[in-house]
């Protein structure tokens, strides 16, 4: 059993305000009115057990698990609480940003179909009347109309096929997710706003493990477990192979397969001072504030972008096809 990020941040952002006022945790449980919580609590087990039961994130249960453990629940379930609400607002600015993009998309798949599949045979049976040949761009809209009409439905079907095949693969292949999450990274814009997310990610999770006294090898295994990045995942379990061997840190990311492409030069001279200054989950908080800011801004661009560029690729489509139909007639008017 999962929960979403946002029954997730609901639990916990109740918890958090009634333990806050000087509830007990279990009347706390039993006024939010969660049985599997309270039943669990009632017979001994404890919270980040019953957390992990009932399918919160790792990363969620392992501070629940370090809070228990220093008696500082409240600062496990405020540092939930704020990862879970940047988690969902970025979430959200992210899908605002590719909504407009996609009602584009499927309007002109829609416009298309419209125009190959009604449009084009109506002109094309009143292009037959005439006794002239029609000009190249109608000749190809034609072609491509007739093709849409023959096999529109088989190559849907091998779409769907392939889609398919490729979701198993994806499911089966953890080769196949490594590539994909690598190559992801490495497109022109795309990749910027994923290393932008991940080591927003990735400073974050390590600062809060490392402020609640988890020591940074230990920190770095959770944030790695926690992860649903494969590149995210190979730098830390190498960084912690790095740090096992007695490097530092900052030494360790520049060792690591990933760690020039991930980390900033700046990023690795602010570590630097952290560890030479003994406050390194300072740093990596500041790091992760930096890139959160920097995704904010790419994701502005984006949408910011991507809208006059949607706008003239229609332009483009609309505008051509009316060309190519209409092209014939405006050359039989010139002779006439």
């Amino acid at each position: 059993m999962s929960m979403t990020d946002q029954q997730q941040l609901d639990i916990t952002r109740k918890l958090l305000t009634l333990t806050k006022s000087g509830l007990p945790l279990l009347d706390a449980v039993k006024l939010i009115g969660i049985k599997s919580i309270e039943e669990g609590l009632t017979t001994g087990r404890s919270l980040s057990v019953i957390m992990d039961q009932c399918g919160f994130y790792p990363f969620c249960v392992g501070l629940i698990r370090s809070g228990e453990a220093t008696g500082d629940l409240l600062a496990s379930l405020e540092s939930i609480n704020l990862h879970l609400d940047k988690k969902i607002k970025l979430k959200k600015k992210l899908k605002k940003s590719l909504t407009y993009p996609c009602i584009v998309g499927i309007t002109a798949c829609l416009v298309l179909f419209v125009i190959f599949q009604w449009v084009v045979p109506t002109f094309e049976v009143m292009f037959s009347n005439f006794n002239a040949a029609l000009p190249w761009p109608t000749r190809l809209l034609i072609q491509y109309s007739q093709w849409f009409q023959a096999y529109f439905l088989y190559a849907c079907l091998i779409i769907f096929c392939l889609t398919g095949l490729i979701a198993l693969y994806w499911k089966y292949s953890a080769n196949f997710q490594k590539k994909f999450d690598r190559l992801m990274m490495l497109l022109p814009f795309w990749g910027k706003i994923r290393i932008a997310a991940a080591i927003s990610q990735w400073g974050k999770s390590i600062a809060t493990f490392h402020q609640h006294g988890i020591p940074i090898l230990d920190a770095i295994k959770e944030t790695a477990l926690n992860s649903n990045d494969w590149v995210i995942y190979q730098f830390c379990i190498e960084l912690k192979n790095y740090l096992s061997q007695g490097w530092s840190l900052s030494e360790s990311i520049r060792m690591t397969t990933h760690g020039t492409m991930l980390m900033k030069p700046e990023h690795l001279q602010l570590i630097r001072v952290g560890e030479a200054s003994g406050d390194l989950s300072y740093v990596l908080d500041v790091i992760a504030n930096q890139e959160e800011e920097a995704l904010d801004q790419l994701i502005d661009q984006l949408s910011q972008s991507m809208e006059p560029v949607l706008m003239i690729f229609m332009g483009l489509i609309v505008g051509t096809l009316i060309i190519a139909l209409y092209l014939p007639i405006f050359e039989m008017g010139q002779i006439l």
